[in-house]
């Protein structure tokens, strides 16, 4: 980077450039659904499965993941609006 005259930091040559292809990047939802292999389930899943509440059902998980009796991973899915990174769970 190079210093301005006017004693700021030239960021770069072509920032309408750089502009244009983030938004475009942001445009094309570049955040894709992955797919779950069986045997992963979300916590909401697990805690509907077995009538319990989501927060028993994650207490019991993390119990269970630092005993190594479960593994835990997250996979980008897809949720109403919006894809993001959930925590799945399957048995050792």
């Amino acid at each position: 980077m190079k210093p301005s005259p006017k004693g700021g930091v030239k960021l770069s040559p072509t920032p309408d450039l750089d502009l244009a292809r983030w938004c475009k990047a942001l445009a094309a939802g570049s955040v894709v659904a992955e797919v779950v292999p069986p045997g992963w389930f979300t916590c909401k899943e697990l805690s509907k499965a077995r009538a319990r509440s989501e927060c028993s059902t994650s207490t019991s998980l993390a119990r269970m993941v630092e005993a190594g009796q479960a593994e835990k991973r997250s996979y980008t899915i897809k949720l109403a609006a919006q894809t993001r990174p959930v925590p799945h769970y399957r048995l050792k």
